[in-house]
């Protein structure tokens, strides 16, 4: 399903810390075709910069942005739910 002809974009994320302290972020895009959402997960990355939210927004917005070549414009149009699960996301 290609992304521009999407009305709404949902975003997930969510992060784990691992035993030994490593920190991982799973991006997923759902893609709203009618009312069924159709999920998509962009990318399992390493936060080898931290948690900060610099690092954080980065992060995501940069995988959401190169899937498909989303625009900045797609993205604030369509995006109609973030949602996050992890105490660093928090």
């Amino acid at each position: 399903m290609a992304i521009q002809k999407v009305r709404l974009i949902s975003i997930s994320i969510d992060e784990v810390t691992i035993m030994d302290f490593q920190s991982w972020l799973n991006v997923h895009v759902y893609l709203v075709d009618g009312w069924k959402p159709n999920p998509i997960l962009l990318t399992m990355e390493q936060l080898v910069n931290g948690g900060t939210i610099d690092n954080l927004t980065k992060v995501i917005v940069d995988n959401v942005l190169q899937y498909e070549g989303l625009s900045k414009f797609d993205l604030v149009s369509k995006l109609i739910r973030f949602g996050a699960n992890g105490v660093l996301v928090f």
